[in-house]
């Protein structure tokens, strides 16, 4: 991906801050080229979902490189969708449905290159930001369901971090291999790495995407019932 990657960084608008060069930094050991892809079989171009645009094939994945990308997020893919089954089982249900309808729209239309790569993805989450050395300030991601998790895992050599989610007011270490999930519509969250060498998979789902094929908003996920035998952690829960 370092070809992608390299290419996505930008030195337009610092507003524009995710593809911005002022927020990368160079890898240690130079082997993790900076930059931020987003990766996805069906991808709705920026501000071309409200007019009448149908979702396709993101750009990282068109070619020959992108079968090797696809393959690559696999075990990824398993992981996280493992994960959020666990966290939201309605919301991993919603996005069963919404890759099984995406692949019969695809099927129905011959988009034969989507339907290759539904055919290889494997999460529930229909897309994934690999970000590598970037630096992220307080935000939200608006293009997400407010309802849904996006899980965000870590890796790489880097000095200890905290993710700050601003508005919850509660810090997470957020060193190599760990894995965080949060409603980041609605959470303002944001973690500084001056040094290191650090890959970011952020997964997600867009609401577009859902509204699409018509898959039915969950609602929020909530504590079930707590059965506990012992009296004293009864009380204390």
């Amino acid at each position: 991906m370092g070809n992608l990657l390299n290419n996505s960084i930008t030195t337009g608008k610092p507003t524009a801050w995710r593809m911005h060069v002022s927020n990368f930094y160079p890898s240690l050991n130079g082997k993790i080229t900076p930059g931020c892809i987003n990766i996805s079989p069906a991808w709705f171009q920026q501000g071309r979902e409200v007019y009448g645009f149908s979702p396709e094939v993101s750009a990282s994945l068109k070619g020959d490189v992108g079968s090797k990308i696809t393959t690559s997020l696999q075990r990824s893919g398993i992981l996280v969708s493992a994960a959020l089954q666990v966290m939201h089982p309605d919301l991993y249900q919603a996005g069963i449905k919404t890759q099984v309808r995406l692949g019969e729209w695809a099927i129905r239309y011959q988009l034969h290159d989507m339907c290759h790569h539904l055919k290889r993805w494997t999460s529930v989450f229909n897309v994934v930001s690999v970000i590598c050395n970037r630096r992220s300030p307080p935000h939200r991601d608006p293009k997400c369901q407010p309802e849904a998790f996006d899980i965000m895992t870590t890796a790489g050599i880097y000095h200890p971090v905290m993710m700050d989610f601003m508005n919850l007011g509660i810090k997470f270490l957020y060193d190599s291999r760990s894995m965080l999930a949060s409603s980041c519509r609605l959470v303002r969250h944001h973690m500084h790495v001056e040094e290191g060498s650090r890959i970011v998979t952020a997964w997600y789902m867009r609401d577009s995407i859902h509204n699409f094929v018509g898959t039915p908003r969950t609602d929020y996920a909530k504590y079930g019932n707590v059965k506990c035998s012992d009296p004293v952690a009864k009380n204390d829960v």
